[in-house]
């Protein structure tokens, strides 16, 4: 019978230190390939976050509180702040997700064919939430900050690396 190369760890002693990447126990692939299922189910969640928002959508033309209602536009539309919020942190999630599975799935085999997808599906993203969002609820600008800040971090990281190899 052989014995495991690596006992199991106790994992009452840190909590917190069992959970996270050890190389001498977790390849790089398998942490690679957990990203993924996580980016992705982000990814996912998010999407259908933000094409069905939170409390759903009008069904009908009417007057709430001497508002008028646009049917299949978000109900959380109603309430401005509310929903700039939310589709500011959901864009967010949204594009962080996108950008992590971008750059773990580059040099892969089809990678071409699942950036298409992505981009695609960021495409259809913004169409939706402009689909179901109510006449002036959101101003656009703030999406695109969301939409975009994931990547601007990603390349200011990257130059700041490369000017400090210079220095």
């Amino acid at each position: 019978m052989a014995t495991q190369p690596n006992p199991p760890e106790d994992a009452s002693h840190d909590f917190y230190a069992y959970y996270r990447f050890n190389p001498s126990r977790d390849t790089p692939s398998d942490a690679r390939n957990t990203l993924l299922v996580v980016g992705t189910l982000i990814a996912a969640a998010t999407f259908q976050a933000g094409i069905n928002p939170p409390g759903g959508v009008w069904q009908d033309k009417k007057t709430v509180d001497g508002v008028p209602t646009h049917p299949g536009k978000a109900i959380l539309g109603s309430e401005k702040a509310a929903f700039t919020v939310f589709l500011f942190f959901n864009t967010l999630a949204f594009s962080s997700s996108l950008q992590m599975i971008h750059y773990l799935i580059i040099g892969c085999p089809f990678s071409f064919e699942v950036l298409t997808a992505i981009d695609s599906m960021s495409g259809t993203y913004g169409f939706s939430i402009a689909a179901v969002e109510p006449p002036g609820a959101v101003k656009s600008r703030y999406i695109a900050i969301a939409f975009l800040f994931p990547y601007a971090v990603r390349l200011s990281h990257q130059m700041f690396k490369k000017y400090k190899k210079r220095g």
